[in-house]
């Protein structure tokens, strides 16, 4: 364990740095480095919510960063500050699960562990990913949900994060099988995915192309919190009878379910993601768990959390073991006309 004299150092020098204590000074003197993709971002402001409270429950102290321009190379020098700082643990959300790799490897060989939560790092650069819930669950969620709400049939497009980022990947991957395999989906003419890059603009900018490229268009899947208001604005605006479903905060998207644009959003609550991403990065740096697959771990509130293989998309397209392991919270929440005040202040 670092010294409690370089753990306030660290601290200090942290721009925009987060600490908490369990009223006292921490017990161990850990420093958990959380990364997020992008500064500024409310979804991630949320998680760094989970973060305090673990840290309060803890013990431990926490520095957190993301890069402004939600970049992988802006990603790299923050995972470089964190090794200099001499963190215990790695927390990332990636914006490429490829580009982190080097230098996770490089924080692991210095005896960090590392922990990704939200969007994962390819298997050899982390200890363990903790997931909201499976892949495919969160896709086919909002397929089956934005197809009852074109009653089944029509032009259907994506709007996507970074073209890079994993779990956007992922998601689409899923939805995109189903459109092709599933006979539910038959009459459902699937237009494809465009990336708004989690930039409020640019995302407002490619759902007007598809608006203007699609003039049948029926419904658009968002899986982005941050694209998703720009969507669902951009629908409104426009004045189309286009549906919008997704991957929101209940507070960006009040005003457009309450509209009718969308039916229904859903999401997990990133507050108790980052809660359980703590656990994890605490227990593996105290040596209680490895990351091993069939090991268990206990997040207070929410559950014995089960490690399992994990799968990824191959370079055929095709989703496949990989050597790494996962965990998941397996908690979804609907966002409805009828549920969605009920949220809007936690999410």
């Amino acid at each position: 364990m670092k010294r409690l004299v370089s753990i306030m150092l660290a601290v200090l020098l942290a721009v925009g740095a987060s600490a908490a204590f369990a009223g006292e000074a921490p017990d161990e003197g850990l420093l958990i480095g959380v990364l997020y993709k992008q500064s500024g971002n409310a979804y991630f402001q949320a998680a760094v919510e989970g973060f305090q409270k673990a840290a309060d429950e803890l013990g431990f102290t926490f520095i957190h960063d993301g890069p402004d321009d939600g970049s992988s190379d802006g990603q790299i020098r923050i995972i470089e500050n964190y090794i200099n700082q001499g963190v215990d643990a790695i927390a990332v959300s990636a914006n490429d699960a490829d580009a982190l790799v080097s230098a996770l490897q490089e924080a692991k060989a210095a005896g960090i562990k590392v922990v990704s939560w939200d969007a994962p790092v390819a298997a050899e650069g982390r200890d363990l990913d903790v997931q909201p819930a499976s892949a495919k669950s969160i896709a086919l969620t909002q397929l089956e949900s934005i197809c009852e709400s074109i009653g089944g049939e029509g032009q259907l497009a994506i709007v996507s994060a970074m073209a890079t980022a994993p779990n956007q990947n992922l998601w689409i991957s899923f939805i995109e099988e189903a459109l092709r395999d599933d006979p539910a989906y038959a009459n459902i003419e699937y237009v494809g995915t465009v990336y708004g890059d989690d930039e409020y603009t640019k995302s407002y900018d490619e759902t007007l192309g598809l608006i203007n490229l699609y003039p049948e268009l029926k419904g658009i899947i968002t899986p982005t919190t941050a694209g998703a208001p720009a969507v669902a604005k951009c629908v409104m605006d426009e004045g189309k009878s286009i549906k919008v479903t997704g991957l929101t905060l209940a507070s960006d998207m009040a005003e457009y379910i309450k509209a009718g644009v969308c039916d229904a959003t859903f999401l997990w609550n990133p507050i108790e993601l980052g809660y359980a991403a703590s656990y994890a990065a605490v227990a593996l740096i105290k040596g209680e768990i490895t990351g091993a697959e069939g090991e268990t771990f206990d997040v207070p509130g929410v559950g014995v959390l089960t490690i399992e293989q994990s799968t990824a998309v191959n370079d055929e397209g095709e989703l496949a073991p990989t050597d790494g392991t996962i965990s998941y919270l397996n908690k979804l929440n609907s966002f409805t006309v009828e549920t969605v005040d009920e949220w809007v202040d936690i999410l």
